[in-house]
């Protein structure tokens, strides 16, 4: 054993009830990009999608940490477009694409990135056409007082069942509010996307919509060979999930109507990925094989320079259940 990453995650129900946990269920931290699925339910809700013919591969696109490929960076500007806007729009800033094949051909033919490159573009661009949908100024749409702003922290507030006035904010990476909850809270939103009780019944078939998106195009949410885009292969598609910053991850399992939320101590991604899978590869919902898939997943082998193996990261997961199982 050479070095231990510690972490905290819970298993909640659409009734809000404890399915299973491990560390404290209830542990506080920054939902960061993991709260995307609800800062896109207003694009639904303000007519904004259906006003700018929005698939189902846009509404993903709005609740993507994208890798920055052609296909999402070509997307966000078409969705632009539709609003009679451009990237010069966009105030999340400017970062190369996390897809590094992507980033070496745009050096080699001297490009640079624009915001339609960041990991956040897509979110950024569904609030902008929110705010033209519902007439508002699009000006200062990262504002926590900014129309779309509100709309979406009363979201969040409806799905985490914290009421709009006690949830603490601060800035997220692309600067808009990111939410502190615990993390029963926020498997609760995500359980609540595919059985919405006690959400108004807008709220629940947009939250519904947003998720579906999701889970049928993880390659939008995230990427090539990224963590939404394996779980989703390896489950053929019975995982709906989105990853934050900081080592946060949330997902939903909609068969049985469970949302999932994990956060890794030191705030870093090397042992998400087995985590994650080793947690989800415990739960009695997927099919053995589905469940064996994940279970390799989660062991993750770890080479040298010179491609020799030299050991591996294994989770080590003990669930503690509750009385939903």
């Amino acid at each position: 054993m050479e070095s231990v990453i510690r972490a905290d995650g819970v298993v909640v129900d659409s009734a809000g009830r404890l399915v299973a946990w491990f560390g404290n269920p209830h542990r506080e931290t920054y939902w960061r990009s993991s709260a995307k699925p609800f800062q896109a339910v207003p694009v639904v809700l303000s007519g904004a999608a259906a006003r700018f013919q929005m698939d189902a591969g846009d509404v993903a696109m709005v609740a993507a940490s994208h890798s920055g490929e052609p296909r999402h960076a070509t997307r966000v500007e078409r969705l632009l477009q539709r609003a009679g806007l451009t990237a010069a729009d966009l105030a999340c800033g400017v970062h190369w694409p996390k897809h590094a094949p992507t980033a070496h051909a745009m050096r080699r033919a001297g490009l640079k990135p624009s915001p339609l490159h960041h990991n956040c573009s897509g979110k950024h661009a569904g609030m902008l056409l929110t705010a033209v949908a519902r007439s508002v100024a699009t000006a200062g749409y990262v504002e926590l007082d900014h129309p779309v702003q509100q709309t979406i922290r009363d979201v969040v507030a409806h799905f985490t069942g914290v009421a709009a006035g006690r949830l603490a904010t601060g800035v997220d990476g692309c600067g808009v509010p990111t939410f502190y909850l615990p993390l029963s809270r926020m498997a609760w939103a995500y359980a609540r996307l595919y059985d919405g009780r006690g959400l108004p019944d807008d709220e629940a078939a947009a939250g519904q919509l947003v998720a579906e998106a999701m889970r049928t195009h993880p390659e939008l949410v995230s990427g090539e060979g990224r963590l939404e885009t394996r779980l989703a292969e390896a489950t053929e598609g019975r995982i709906m999930s989105k990853g934050g910053a900081e080592g946060v991850y949330c997902g939903a399992l909609p068969e049985r109507g469970w949302g999932v939320a994990i956060k890794v101590d030191d705030g870093g991604t090397r042992a998400r990925r087995s985590l994650v899978a080793a947690v989800l590869s415990l739960l009695p919902v997927l099919a053995e094989e589905a469940r064996t898939q994940l279970a390799t997943l989660a062991v993750e082998p770890i080479h040298n320079y010179a491609g020799r193996p030299v050991g591996e990261m294994m989770p080590i997961v003990e669930l503690q259940w509750g009385q939903v199982r």
